[in-house]
């Protein structure tokens, strides 16, 4: 399970959720670039300047993990991010979840 933040947040708002699913699924949080404790040197305006760039990020945290069957949540404008992710490589997901998605 990919948890992924809305912009505004970190990976701390997961955390009443997380303990809900931490005994039955690998859960994967992360900060995107910008966020929380994030390396704000990895920002790159070509890259982050659309929400392409946040979709290869979120997709390249999978490729690294090897992860497929994921359930990927995306919070807010994540959840389109998600839908973006999953778009380019629906092999690996199994379902998205969108908490409160806005609108792109």
């Amino acid at each position: 399970m990919v948890l992924a933040h809305g912009f505004g947040c970190d990976q701390r708002m997961w955390r009443h959720v997380v303990p809900h699913f931490a005994d039955d699924h690998r859960i994967v949080l992360f900060d995107h670039v910008g966020a929380g404790g994030s390396d704000l040197s990895a920002y790159d305006p070509a890259r982050h300047g659309s929400l392409d760039g946040y979709a290869d990020d979120v997709l390249e945290i999978c490729r690294a993990l090897d992860l497929t069957d994921v359930v990927l949540v995306g919070h807010s404008v994540s959840a389109i991010i998600a839908v973006l992710a999953a778009n380019r490589e629906p092999w690996r997901f199994g379902a998205i979840v969108l908490v409160c998605p806005s609108p792109r």
